[in-house]
């Protein structure tokens, strides 16, 4: 029987992470101590055999190994085509006017593009760190810690379908904004804004906030509620707030930021070296989703609780 060959995988692709180069030709990783260092963007994200699934453990023949690393070909193939086409699209730096609802710009856009749009966002949420470790989280909660095989296969086991499962479950359904930062750079991680990890099920009401570029990230999401049209809008941001849409990044992060020039300072979320999640409903990137226009504004009447948890320090 054929044994699995050991590769490479990444889990931030190469075709996305070279927009992150500056013109030394490498990107800035920093780490949750303080400590940055400045590699070729190709050797940061990689996984040794992060998406193959060995059943019989390392090392060993078995017929029912196998890769999913095919699961991501359509996103990174598709990826280039996705950036050109975004960074040609109008948008308007949009200031004065009493409410970010009225700051969206609303887009023509194909089902095609839409669909793209989705397969590459997921792509990202579900091969990243992040959902590895929500992956193995309550096996290692109720038996403690696994031996390092039995551990990625695990992870291989519960992630190998999560592409198909999540993707095709939103397809071109829902809220799609392009979302530009105009001086002040995004930053990317080994976790972002999302709410799909570990997705065994399709997700009744998915959302997910990518940095794809150092000046563009979308937003894809299906709200509780919303008004269909219109599907696809694009948003210039202020430099504060794409300031507050990179402590997101930070927050649910654990070991590593990327950034191109601009090296961030470090967050208190950051330093715990912990994927940690927004437990506010009010949290500035739930709010954003919540401004787009044809989503109905958020029901408020539950935040005294969350405010009281707040306080007792139980979040």
């Amino acid at each position: 029987m054929k044994k699995l060959k050991s590769e490479r995988h990444h889990w931030w692709p190469e075709c996305l992470s070279k927009h992150w180069a500056a013109e030394d030709g490498k990107t800035g990783w920093l780490k949750p101590n303080g400590n940055c260092v400045r590699l070729p963007p190709a050797n940061l994200g990689v996984i040794r055999d992060g998406h193959h699934i060995k059943m019989g453990g390392t090392g060993s023949r078995s017929a029912w190994g196998e890769s999913f690393e095919d699961a991501f070909d359509k996103a990174d193939s598709s990826f280039p085509d996705l950036i050109e086409w975004l960074e040609g699209l109008e948008r308007k730096h949009v200031h004065d006017v009493p409410e970010l609802r009225h700051r969206f710009i609303a887009q023509p856009c194909t089902e095609d593009r839409l669909l793209l749009m989705t397969e590459c966002a997921v792509s990202l949420a579900v091969r990243g760190p992040l959902n590895r470790e929500a992956s193995v989280a309550p096996a290692e909660h109720f038996c403690g810690p696994l031996r390092s095989a039995e551990r990625a296969t695990l992870i291989g086991l519960n992630m190998w379908n999560s592409q198909r499962v999540v993707a095709d479950s939103i397809g071109a359904e829902g809220k799609f904004v392009a979302v530009y930062s105009q001086d002040r750079e995004f930053i990317f991680g080994d976790g972002f804004f999302h709410n799909v990890a570990n997705a065994q099920m399709a997700p009744h009401s998915p959302k997910m906030f990518v940095p794809i570029t150092p000046h563009i990230c979308i937003l894809v999401c299906r709200p509780w509620s919303y008004m269909p049209e219109p599907k696809f809008s694009t948003l210039v941001l202020e430099d504060d707030e794409v300031d507050i849409c990179n402590h997101a990044v930070q927050a649910y992060s654990r070991n590593a930021i990327f950034f191109r020039c601009q090296q961030p300072q470090i967050h208190e979320a950051f330093r715990r070296g912990e994927h940690l999640r927004y437990d506010h409903p009010g949290n500035p990137i739930d709010s954003l989703i919540h401004s787009i226009p044809g989503v109905h504004k958020r029901d408020t009447s539950l935040d005294h609780f969350f405010d009281r948890k707040a306080k007792s320090g139980l979040d």
